[in-house]
């Protein structure tokens, strides 16, 4: 019993050390297949990044869309005495700054949360609470 566990754990040992490609070299193969993989990467990684450069110029047609109405109605309300083409000019302006009109101003601060409920502690008849909070 004993020398045959002290053969399988030589045998384990022995096994650990070797590797299957030693005294192989792939070097010529693996580097062409590794560069064409790499060339398949660079060409995929390129694909996605000009879509993302595609959808971001889309978004920002889209904004502009939405958003220059808006800047018109607002500075011809506060400025009503100035002409189309000064309004269309600081309209412009305005979007290559990058404002954002908004509705109405936010509250300063983190967001609040609605208020706890209440917690029933009475149970329905025959039972216990199922609110663990009670006791």
């Amino acid at each position: 019993m004993r020398l045959a566990l002290v053969f399988i754990f030589s045998l384990l040992t022995g096994c650990a050390g070797s590797r299957p490609d030693d005294g192989i070299d792939l070097g010529p193969r693996t580097d062409t297949a590794s560069d064409r993989a790499g060339s398949e990467r660079t060409a995929e990684r390129k694909a996605r990044y000009d879509q993302a450069r595609e959808g971001l110029r889309q978004s920002q047609e889209r904004y502009i869309a939405a958003t220059r109405p808006v800047l018109e109605r607002k500075f011809r309300y506060e400025h009503p005495e100035l002409t189309d083409t000064e309004i269309e000019a600081m309209v412009n302006e305005a979007l290559a700054q990058g404002y954002h009109p908004e509705t109405k101003s936010r509250p300063e601060g983190p967001a609040r949360l609605p208020p706890p409920r209440p917690t029933n502690c009475l149970p329905p008849p025959g039972s216990w609470p199922s609110n663990p909070n009670c006791y």
